[in-house]
Parts: C-alpha cells; sequence; structure tokens
C-alpha cells in the first residue's frame, strides 16, 4: 500500500485527536508521514471584526463582544495544542510528521493540501462545543470532494474488532477487499465483515490474508439499519464505498454520522491507484 503521507486537519479539539490516533494507527504499518493542517479560519476573523458580533459562552449564557485580537489568541493556543497532539503521536507510534499553520477558509485550504497527501483525516465535527451526531461541514466538504481515501475519526476509543465494509452494490470491488485487509492488520481486526445489497456471486465466507471474510446481505443499506448491527457497533474500523456519481451522497453522510468508529470514505477508482505499489 502506497501510503507516502496522511493529511490530518487538526483543530485542537478532541475529535481531531481521534482523526490523528486512527491515522497513527493506519500510518505505522508503511512508516506514513503525519501531515497536520491547522487552518485559521478566516471568515471567523472577518466575523469578529464586524461591529455588531458578539459572543455566548457556554458556562455563562451572557453574551460579550467578540474581539478578533481574542481570536487571533485563540488561534495561537489551539495550533500549539494540535502541534503537540501531533508530536505526541508521531513519537508515541514511531512516524514522521510535519505540522503547518495557513489561515484561510478551511475546507478549501484542506482541499488545496489534499492533493499531496494519499489519505486525508478529519474528525468527525471542528472546533470545541457540544459533540452532536451531526457530521461537521469539514468532513461533508471533504466526502464530497477529494477522491482519495477520507478518513472521518470516530467518537469512542479504537477497539480489537471487526473491519466492516458497507456498500449499497451487490459486489465488492477487488481493491476494497484489499484495503480492508490493510486496516484489518492496522487495527488488529480478528476478521472482516462485508455488509452489502442482496445478490452477487460472492461466498459467504472466505479467506483473504489469513483473515476470515464473512458477508451479510441486505436488499437496502440504511444508516438506522448499519447501527444497529452488532458487527458495526463493535468495529476496529469501517470502510464505506462511495458509487459513482453524487447520488449516493447523503446516505455517505448519514452512515458516516451513525458510525462511532473511525470511518473511511473511499471510491475504488482512488483506491487503485493507491494500492498500485
Amino acid at each position: 500500500m502506497r501510503t507516502r503521507r496522511i493529511l490530518v486537519a487538526l483543530d485542537g479539539s478532541p475529535e481531531s485527536r481521534a482523526a490523528l490516533a486512527a491515522a497513527a494507527r493506519l500510518g505505522i504499518p508503511t512508516g506514513a508521514e503525519l501531515s497536520g493542517l491547522f487552518v485559521e479560519d478566516v471568515e471567523l476573523l472577518r466575523l469578529a471584526a464586524l461591529p455588531f458580533t458578539v459572543e455566548v459562552g457556554f458556562a455563562s449564557a451572557g453574551p460579550h463582544p467578540l474581539d478578533p485580537s481574542d481570536v487571533e489568541r485563540r488561534f495561537r493556543l489551539a495550533a500549539e495544542e494540535a502541534r503537540e497532539a501531533l508530536r505526541e503521536a508521531a513519537a508515541a507510534s514511531g512516524l514522521p510528521s510535519r505540522f503547518r499553520v495557513a489561515r484561510g477558509r478551511v475546507v478549501p485550504e484542506l482541499l488545496s493540501a489534499a492533493g499531496e497527501a494519499d489519505v486525508v483525516a478529519t474528525g468527525k465535527r471542528s472546533g470545541r462545543g457540544p459533540a452532536g451526531r451531526r457530521l461537521g461541514g469539514t468532513a461533508r466538504g471533504l466526502i464530497a470532494h477529494v477522491p482519495s481515501p477520507i478518513l472521518v475519526g470516530g467518537v469512542r476509543g479504537l477497539a480489537p474488532g471487526p473491519a466492516v465494509v458497507i456498500t449499497a452494490s451487490s459486489r465488492v470491488p477487488d481493491v476494497v477487499l484489499r484495503f480492508a485487509s490493510l486496516l484489518a492488520g492496522a487495527f488488529r481486526a480478528p476478521e472482516i465483515v462485508v455488509i452489502a445489497g442482496e445478490g452477487g456471486t460472492e461466498p459467504s465466507r472466505a479467506e483473504l490474508e489469513g483473515l476470515p471474510v464473512r458477508r451479510r446481505s441486505f436488499p437496502s443499506i440504511s444508516s438506522g439499519g448499519v447501527r444497529a448491527l452488532r458487527e458495526v457497533a463493535i468495529a476496529s474500523s469501517v470502510v464505506l464505498v462511495r458509487p459513482e456519481g453524487t447520488a449516493g451522497h447523503e446516505l455517505l453522510v448519514a452512515l458516516a454520522e451513525a458510525i462511532t468508529c473511525p470511518v473511511f470514505v473511499i471510491g475504488p477508482r482512488g483506491l487503485a491507484e493507491l494500492l498500485s505499489a
């Protein structure tokens, strides 16, 4: 697997640290570089400069003016926290790393940097607000526009459960199964579970590089149905296969919202190049 660089969107939040932990686990087998990027959101700075902008604190619930200099200070503090988190993760996993701060709009800056990365990692939500089920704008933007594999960090700790592949199609491309086997090794999964649409000719059980592969067929894939499956609830990682075109984008987002472990959104075309070496 030609994973030379994993781009990690860092903002100092627990959500981005979860993505960083999963990215480090993925990078260990190939010695990939962890490339951390912290984006100072120019939209927030512009908002803070408006004379009528106020901020309401979670603790005090009282409004006070939002000062651009205060936003700058918070950016610096969060960037240092992100830099230190990256340093610790890289040292613990024995991986090379680099860290960069950019100023601009978050998603466009990440999209610009994504061209140099083999995998792009982000938290389920950005910022430091209360965690919710809905996927954040950064994760949504990356899923919509980046062809390479997208890692959306989970909200629970890494666990040695199965590596799960979810696809609405009845067949799973070979490159997807190869990627799942790599995840199984990186996340210490005891088996691979394929959740796919009904039909197809794949056997219900097979072996892939020494790991059992088990298949479950469903007439239609839905976020609610997937969340109820025990295999997904205890999974170490989940692969969501991106369909061709944009028809299945909202389903991908709904599935990523429902799953609590690290989620990889992939398309077979992007994987073919990644696995070619």
